[in-house]
């Protein structure tokens, strides 16, 4: 017998969703339809929803050419978010099929329709995640362009849309993964109005009837279950190719005024339902334990551990060698330069790398390599600089991860890697040779990197020998020297506690 698709006629005599829930108004528009909004954003307002707290729908845009919209509606816009880890040491599994998706839009196939969500005097709330290259203007945008290539070009048109209807402005929660986040969209937007021309009552509408907010977000969420969809299927009772699995840790951090803060929690009382949603008015230090203690062992995995052939976050914690290169990447290279107290750090640095080695979750590098330049700049690349400006030496599993880097994007290697990134970033690479004066034009190219990193005393150097090394396959061979522990412990870090990283088997 042929399985059957999750469809709202399905789900609805299965008892899968509310018979009420396309009748809840759409509240929020949301730029992007990717895993990550879907399995964090959608559903935290699936809980919402289900505790009626809400009572609203999410109006998802597709920002890009390719994207997820066709194969949404096609299930009705349900799919099917799947929590498995562990909580408190014990295995934790759950599924629940998200109806809070009101409505999709593919703005390269319907402009206008995109244009018509600003019409909606039931909008409340603008969410994002355009990736850390996402919020950033255009050269090619133009107030003509239907649509414009930007995602800032792309919310100007529609608030443009929405100050001329004379409807009232909107909470904006930007979900990058940049500093500042809120504050960055914000001047993305008012460079992109003034460029297209727009009056200077438009601009302070911008500014002064919406909300930005800066925000950090936290769950890992592995996306969709390729290897094993059959059998999660057969668990379910129905076929979901849009399915996604994530952990259960999950912390929202929304910063602002003490305004801005007020209208998250009257708009988004996840507090009350037991949800991490945490307002305050600066975010900077959750971001900072998050994006460099969990986001930079990720970026830095995801380039070098391809090169040796494994696929998962999940290999990576199996594997003695690369476990040992990551957690101590964190003990010496990183958590030295954070400003947080010894004790948090330590504490977080442990809950990391239980997350990492969440057996249940197949965590493809793949997906975490995806705008790899972007994400080294923002994670990686802050870190190296405090080291050097603070007198140490260039760190050096760091620089491993620059070389791989540059061996993967350069097609120096025989390994086949999936390379995905902005074809513009991609053209400096173009022509690449594994010696040294290639390698450092690429490092001097400050339209990769935002500035010239051979200034940075030593880092050319240890790239390049990096390179060559890697280049010939030698992986394992830089790989190997940098899983030994140093003796000096970095201040006050504890070095029972990352042992009894190194021994956690999950």
């Amino acid at each position: 017998m042929e399985q059957a698709t999750l469809t709202r006629t399905f789900a609805l005599q299965q008892g899968l969703i509310s018979p009420d829930a396309q009748q809840r108004p759409i509240k929020v528009v949301q730029f992007g339809e990717g895993n990550f909004l879907r399995a964090f954003v959608d559903w935290i307002i699936q809980q919402l929803n289900d505790a009626n707290l809400f009572n609203g729908n999410v109006a998802i845009v597709q920002p890009l050419p390719v994207g997820r919209v066709r194969q949404l509606e096609e299930q009705d816009r349900l799919y099917t978010v799947i929590l498995e880890g562990l909580r408190n040491g014990l295995p934790l599994k759950t599924h629940e099929v998200i109806d809070s998706i009101g409505q999709t839009v593919d703005v390269y196939a319907d402009w206008q329709e995109f244009l018509n969500l600003a019409d909606n005097p039931d909008l409340q709330i603008i969410v994002s995640n355009t990736t850390e290259a996402g919020i950033a203007t255009s050269e090619e945008d133009s107030p003509q362009a239907t649509p414009p290539k930007s995602y800032p070009a792309k919310l100007v048109r529609l608030l443009k849309r929405r100050y001329d209807d004379g409807l009232n402005g909107l909470l904006i929660v930007p979900c990058e993964l940049i500093e500042n986040n809120g504050e960055a969209l914000k001047a993305a937007l008012l460079e992109t109005a003034r460029k297209f021309g727009y009056e200077q009552e438009f601009l302070d509408w911008i500014e002064h009837n919406n909300t930005f907010v800066s925000t950090l977000v936290d769950r890992i969420v592995p996306g969709f279950p390729r290897d094993d969809a059959n059998r999660i299927w057969n668990e379910l009772g129905y076929r979901d190719d849009n399915m996604v699995k994530a952990e259960p840790f999950a912390l929202w951090v929304v910063g602002g005024s003490k305004e801005a803060q007020r209208k998250v929690n009257e708009l988004l009382p996840a507090k009350s339902l037991g949800i991490d949603l945490v307002t305050t008015d600066d975010v900077t230090p959750y971001r900072e334990r998050k994006v460099f203690l969990l986001n930079a062992p990720h970026t830095t995995m995801a380039l070098i551990a391809r090169l040796m052939g494994l696929e998962t976050v999940g290999q990576v914690m199996a594997d003695d060698r690369m476990k040992s290169f990551i957690v101590n990447e964190m003990r010496e290279e990183i958590m030295p330069v954070l400003s947080l107290p010894q004790s948090e750090l330590d504490s977080f640095a442990h809950a990391v790398i239980e997350r990492f080695s969440n057996p249940y979750n197949r965590h493809a590098l793949d997906s975490i390599a995806l705008n790899s330049v972007a994400k080294f700049k923002a994670r990686l690349l802050p870190i190296l600089e405090r080291n050097v400006n603070q007198g140490r030496a260039v760190p050096r599993r760091i620089a491993l991860a620059l070389a791989a880097l540059l061996v993967t994007y350069g097609h120096l290697t025989d390994a086949q890697i999936a390379i995905s990134d902005d074809p513009a970033v991609l053209e400096r690479f173009s022509n690449m040779e594994p010696s040294g004066d290639c390698v450092r034009r690429v490092l001097a190219d400050t339209e990769i990197w935002g500035r010239d990193l051979t200034a940075i005393d030593g880092l050319a150097d240890l790239v390049e020998q990096d390179v060559t090394a890697l280049s010939n396959g030698n992986v394992d061979g830089c790989v190997a020297p940098a899983c030994v522990t140093q003796p000096e412990t970095h201040g006050n870090i504890l070095p029972h506690l990352i042992v009894r990283i190194l021994r956690s088997k999950h």
